[in-house]
């Protein structure tokens, strides 16, 4: 029995374009998943959001004994420096403008030339408050740049080079509390969300 070669010309392609669109609908409904709420491809959160209320110093006019910087990646203050193994020992620095507005400065604008492994921190404000604050955006961010804010004013932070094995950021949220002038110190209130690639800015558990 020979082959239709009629039947093959124009059955191939019929098959070949069905073929295709299952395979087009199969990759845009994966994308919708990874730009959704599901999780397949992030790690089980382990690490608990938590809010945390301190208070910190301005980097300029201070003593060297008092802390002027945060380190999102453990929710520590520290007083900016490179140790001696040529890292650095924080993320953000904390100062005040002439006018006693705060100056949040990414580790890569206090030291131009970074050591290895300092993260790029990406600033943006938001218009919500800090307690209605659910989730962080994913654009927006202006990286290694500084941010100027007064007090009230809700701040989203995205720490890039955080630590994470392939490369997702951390998210957090911070809000300037109060500034008592005449010690040069901010109190702050943040939340971390410490869990790579996860998004969520309540406290507890994060499930996105």
């Amino acid at each position: 029995m020979g082959i239709q070669l009629s039947s093959f010309a124009f059955g191939a392609p019929r098959l070949a374009r069905r073929a295709l669109s299952f395979l087009v609908a199969s990759v845009t409904l994966s994308a919708l998943g990874a730009c959704g709420d599901n999780n397949s491809l992030l790690s089980p959160a382990t690490t608990e959001n938590v809010i945390r209320t301190y208070s910190v110093y301005a980097m300029s006019g201070t003593s060297p004994a008092l802390p002027a910087a945060y380190r999102f990646t453990t929710e520590s203050l520290e007083r900016p420096q490179i140790l001696s193994n040529g890292a650095v020992n924080f993320d953000m620095a904390f100062d005040l403008t002439a006018n006693n507005r705060v100056s949040l400065v990414p580790v890569r604008v206090v030291v131009p030339l970074p050591p290895a492994g300092a993260p790029s921190l990406g600033l943006r404000t938001s218009d919500a408050s800090f307690s209605a604050l659910e989730r962080a955006p994913t654009t927006g961010f202006r990286p290694d740049t500084s941010l100027v804010v007064g007090v009230g004013e809700t701040v989203l932070v995205q720490v890039q080079g955080g630590g994470c094995f392939l490369g997702d950021p951390l998210y957090a949220k911070l809000v300037v509390d109060s500034i008592i002038v005449a010690e040069r110190r901010i109190v702050v209130r943040s939340l971390t969300n410490r869990n790579c690639g996860y998004r969520a800015l309540t406290e507890g558990l994060p499930r996105n």
